[in-house]
């Protein structure tokens, strides 16, 4: 039989491998071994987690790239497959350094999202989600090749098998200004991504296409939060500018509803009557404190002073943050609660603080805290609240994370995700929680030519949008260009 090649796995920006090619059976051996290796151009790919022998289903193909041999006999398949999820095993065991996996579960508490998840052993570490799809992912892999006259092939169940995985899915060449900076969801299959750090633009999801739509950006601003209620109800926030602006899409075009003197940090979006907008911690646009649309005039909630961010659940349920505390709206006014005994430690370098919200229910809050420490960030802490108290469920090193305010979304099944872009040359991060664990991801490029800055949950489903902008190896701005990402689970 004549030699084909070994399967290759893109991988991430350490170029990872699983077996090293110098240590591939010599030609006429029975042996295989999955590698993996580092993209072969500059240009955006498909990504797909850290440490998994999964691959992008475009991807799979045996081409003579390398040497290797496959037997005229049929191998066992079932011992291949065993070696493939060993080989997942040992490799997505090792996770980022320890410094970076600092998990902190309260005392007999049961950690959010492990309802109804079981473990095939006991006492065993808390197995992300992503591992065991990797594992299911390799399996299949392996099981996919078939031997028909002397020839490998990839069936076409393995070819058109989906891997779960960040893809960017739109490029805009916009300068070095360019960057998507907030996305937003409406519905199944519409969402809008806005770009620009100097005047903004909009982008509108249609399915798989990303169209430009006339929108009222103005020089110096850019759009640092969009939510949506549904199609015809799209908020889009401007900073930065001489003013902040509330933009609104009716389906039909976009206007401004209100400009504001202080700069907007967060805003929630419940309905057509019902919006909220928060400050930024920042000096000098700072201040702004909160205020409420209630569909035909605002009003300034002076109990709200001084709140930034902000997510809510109904009318009578929204949550907003300040330093060191959350609060909370019950229809009529804020109250607060510190949970400065859950963020990092205060020491003279840095200055703890909470630096995102997200309500899931009454009886799921999330928040996000760093340490603030200087030059490098962080470190970051997940808090969780279970509609009683709050709760430290883990903490990891992954730099300064998004600014003004930290963003990140639901997953749709019990985690979060969590962007964390590089600045001054560092490593950019796209993060996952689940079950008490921080994970680093795979991005779709190299993690120094890429910052992811946004991520919004397609509502209903665990697939992802996301916005960002790739640029040159450890030079955000050089060679930038405006990035969608979608995430398939």
């Amino acid at each position: 039989m004549t030699d084909t090649g070994v399967l290759w796995i893109e991988w991430d920006s350490r170029y990872e491998r699983l077996a090293d090619v110098s240590e591939l059976p010599a030609a006429g051996s029975d042996s295989y071994s999955f590698v993996t290796g580092p993209a072969a151009s500059d240009e955006p790919s498909q990504g797909s987690y850290r440490r998994t022998c999964a691959t992008p289903a475009h991807q799979f193909h045996f081409a003579a790239r390398v040497g290797g041999h496959m037997p005229s006999s049929t191998p066992d398949w079932s011992a291949l497959v065993s070696q493939n999820e060993r080989l997942v095993d040992e490799r997505a065991g090792e996770g980022p350094s320890g410094s970076d996996l600092v998990v902190q579960h309260p005392a007999g508490q049961r950690q959010p999202g492990q309802a109804g998840r079981h473990r095939a052993a006991a006492g065993s570490a808390h197995q992300p989600r992503w591992r065991e799809r990797a594992a299911r992912s390799a399996a299949a892999a392996t099981a996919a090749v078939l031997v028909v006259g002397g020839a490998g092939t990839v069936s076409a169940s393995a070819a058109t098998a989906v891997v779960p995985s960040w893809q960017i899915v739109k490029q805009v060449h916009a300068g070095a200004a360019g960057g998507f900076t907030a996305v937003t969801a409406a519905g199944a299959t519409g969402g809008w991504a806005f770009n620009g750090q100097s005047k903004p633009t909009a982008w509108r999801r249609n399915g798989a296409s990303w169209t430009q739509v006339s929108f009222p950006g103005k020089s110096g601003e850019f759009v640092v939060a969009a939510a949506a209620s549904s199609a015809t109800n799209v908020w889009a926030f401007t900073a930065g500018g001489s003013q902040s602006r509330a933009l609104r899409w009716n389906g039909s075009n976009w206007a401004v509803e209100r400009s504001f003197a202080q700069q907007i940090g967060g805003a929630v979006v419940l309905g057509p009557a019902d919006v909220w907008v928060f400050g930024q911690p920042f000096v000098p646009g700072s201040g702004l404190g909160s205020w409420h649309f209630n569909g035909h005039t605002w009003k300034h909630v002076t109990s709200g002073k001084g709140l930034e961010g902000g997510s809510g659940v109904s009318a009578g349920n929204v949550w907003a943050f300040e330093g060191t505390d959350v609060a909370h709206w019950n229809g009529h006014t804020w109250s607060r609660r510190s949970v400065k005994a859950l963020l990092p430690a205060k020491h003279p370098l840095n200055d703890p603080a909470v630096t995102g919200i997200l309500a899931s229910s009454p009886s799921s809050v999330w928040a996000i805290g760093s340490g603030n420490t200087q030059d490098e960030g962080g470190p970051t802490v997940v808090l969780h609240y279970n509609g009683h108290v709050w709760s430290k469920v883990a903490q990891g090193s992954f730099g300064l994370g998004t600014s003004p305010l930290q963003q990140f979304s639901s997953d749709g099944d019990g985690g979060l995700w969590i962007p964390m872009p590089a600045s001054g040359g560092r490593q950019s991060f796209l993060v996952h929680y689940w079950n008490g664990q921080l994970t680093e991801v795979a991005l779709p490029t190299l993690a120094r030519k890429i910052n992811v800055t946004a991520v919004a949950l397609i509502p209903h489903t665990t697939h992802m949008l996301g916005g960002g902008f790739t640029h040159a190896f450890n030079n955000p701005g050089a060679k930038v260009v405006a990035v969608i990402l979608e995430y398939r689970s």
